[in-house]
């Protein structure tokens, strides 16, 4: 498919853009694509396949709040235990040990919110995950469950249930005592 803009070369980059509900989708050579959007390929993508690193990388700096030594605001931001600065983090993508992650954590929660709304992990969880919650009251016996509900009820001031519940958890109990 050749470019739609200079119609000459083979075009290599979709480009959508979304103006007020409105979708507009053009197929670009890289050429026309660095020169037409806000797209930057630079050198290091053309002929060269995509690294998750550099997009990681790219995608970090675009959403960076501009705390770095060159800006003056801030000092630079460097691991205690490895030495890698949140500069050089940026540039390639890649921390240099775990400690890291505890080094540049406010750095890169103001990032993440930036790029994605939130700090936390919100979308779908891996297959047979069990969250530590669930995990909980997986081990916990029927009678604390109900004694949660109970809570749960009371809070709510559901009495009726509260009373229900209530019932039903010293029957169980009576039942535990009478057989051991």
């Amino acid at each position: 498919m050749l470019c739609d803009k200079c119609l000459k070369k083979e075009a290599t980059v979709l480009y959508t853009e979304i103006i007020n509900g409105m979708k507009k989708e053009q197929h670009l050579c890289e050429e026309c694509a660095t020169d037409y959007t806000s797209f930057q390929l630079g050198n290091t993508l053309i002929n060269s396949e995509l690294s998750l690193n550099h997009l990681l990388s790219t995608l970090l700096e675009a959403y960076n709040t501009g705390n770095t030594v060159e800006t003056g605001r801030k000092p630079a931001v460097v691991c205690s235990q490895c030495g890698t600065s949140f500069r050089e983090f940026m540039q390639n993508g890649k921390f240099g040990c775990a400690q890291c992650y505890r080094s540049f954590h406010n750095e890169l929660s103001k990032t993440l919110k930036g790029i994605q709304g939130a700090v936390n992990h919100t979308g779908k969880r891996p297959k047979g995950y069990i969250s530590t919650t669930d995990r909980i009251l997986k081990d916990m016996t029927e009678t604390e469950r109900l004694g949660l509900k109970l809570q749960e009820a009371i809070e709510k001031e559901e009495f009726e249930e509260a009373a229900r519940l209530r019932d039903i958890i010293r029957q169980m109990k009576k039942e535990e005592t009478n057989n051991a």
